[in-house]
């Protein structure tokens, strides 16, 4: 575990408070919306958490790359999805997906830096 970043346990935690938001934050959806909602949040936070642990084993920018694009993601899921409405779930994607997107561009130089040293 050579040069873990504070950014990919950053990135850890963030990618599990997505995936539980689903329970957290109160919505007025339909039942639609809120099932596609509540998918997107289970598959993508679990996807970042994933990868940000992998990260924190071994860096690589792979998985710096995977954060960054999901990250981007969860800012235009609200959109995509049509949830964009309601206030708490499009801050919170909003917030939490820039911030693992910042998070994870931050890392990716130490990780291409470490690549190339192998």
């Amino acid at each position: 575990m050579e040069k873990v970043r504070w950014e990919n346990w950053a990135n850890l935690v963030l990618g599990a408070w997505f995936f539980v938001t689903p329970w957290f934050i109160l919505s007025k959806l339909t039942e639609h919306k809120e099932a596609i909602a509540s998918a997107n949040a289970w598959v993508v936070g679990a996807f970042v958490a994933i990868s940000a642990g992998l990260a924190i084993q071994e860096l690589r920018p792979w998985e710096e790359w995977v954060n960054l694009v999901l990250g981007v993601w969860i800012v235009l899921s609200p959109w995509i999805f049509g949830y964009a409405t309601e206030t708490g779930l499009l801050w919170n994607s909003i917030v939490v997906g820039a911030i693992i997107a910042v998070f994870s561009a931050l890392a990716l130089p130490e990780a291409r830096k470490l690549q190339r040293q192998k």
